[in-house]
């Protein structure tokens, strides 16, 4: 999901390593004769307490219980670099959903990694550690896997989490052609459609509520904030803020044209298109337009 793409390196097979060894391990006791595997289960039940430090092959189960939780720490570790760029994104892009989604299935994973991992040096070196307050911890545990599931299925049940994912597709298509099939793929909708809704939501007035933002602009088109974000920036070239400004201005200068400030104060007409004051409609207005209010008035 972070690198929009599924791309298989030889390197990933590092990422592996313990479930190969584990996998050796497990085949070299098997290929043993079968007085080999009786005597590790007779033993396993005489000296119990032995039983993980056994050697049934290149490493013995304690052995296996660090590498595996060590290598799951050290590869989430290694997302960070990926993690960080992902996550400043979706805060730029406002949407919160999937922030906090990502954001706490990783630091859960990262706690959970981390206590693992203790524990597993505490039994290889024998020393007591976190052990000593174990009902404590075991239930601290069970709540992170219960919560860790529960947030690990929310897509399942709440798919707008997700939506839009992946945002690209690789092929072997012209520059227009693939930028298309982009917005299609992100969004699942018609450049044309989407306009039309938006001209819709023009019409309606809620550009000119105080109160409307990029939320409730995409929660009228029933899409998620970074995809309308996306789609302003890539088809007009405008953040959600800008495209805002450049309606309501519209609607103030086709009040003026038809004689609104005759007979209304700046005030009313400042806030008939949507700004909460005077000062930054006139401001808008001049960023915008290029002349002042007063100007615009005079020669219209």
């Amino acid at each position: 999901m972070i690198k929009d793409e599924f791309v298989w390196r030889w390197q990933y097979l590092w990422v592996f390593a313990p479930f190969i060894i584990g996998l050796v391990d497990v085949l070299n006791v098997y290929v043993q004769p079968q007085e080999v595997y009786d005597n590790i289960i007779n033993n396993a039940y005489a000296k119990p307490g032995e039983r993980l430090t056994v050697q049934y092959g290149f490493l013995n189960i304690n052995q296996h219980y660090v590498m595996r939780f060590l290598w799951q720490f050290l590869a989430l570790i290694s997302l960070l670099p990926l993690l960080l760029p992902f996550i400043r994104n979706l805060f730029k892009e406002k949407d919160r959903k999937l922030l906090i989604w990502a954001i706490s299935l990783y630091v859960l994973f990262l706690l959970m990694s981390i206590l693992a991992t203790i524990f597993a040096f505490e039994k290889l070196l024998k020393v007591d550690f976190l052990r000593s307050t174990g009902p404590i911890l075991r239930t601290v545990n069970l709540v992170f896997y219960v919560i860790l599931f529960a947030i690990g299925i929310i897509p399942i049940y709440f798919p707008t989490i997700l939506y839009g994912y992946p945002r690209s597709k690789k092929s072997k298509l012209t520059e227009k052609t693939r930028h298309k099939d982009q917005v299609e793929l992100k969004f699942g909708l018609d450049v044309d459609v989407l306009l039309r809704r938006l001209n819709g939501i023009k019409e309606s007035g809620s550009f000119y509520e105080q109160d409307f933002d990029l939320s409730s602009c995409a929660k009228a088109l029933e899409i998620p904030t970074h995809h309308l974000s996306y789609f302003l920036n890539q088809q007009l070239g405008l953040s959600f803020s800008a495209y805002r400004n450049n309606v309501r201005i519209e609607k103030g200068k086709k009040l003026i044209t038809l004689g609104y400030l005759e007979r209304n104060t700046m005030e009313a007409l400042a806030q008939q298109c949507g700004f909460a004051n005077r000062s930054s409609f006139s401001k808008t207005f001049k960023k915008i337009t290029s002349v002042n209010v007063t100007e615009f008035s005079a020669n219209s």
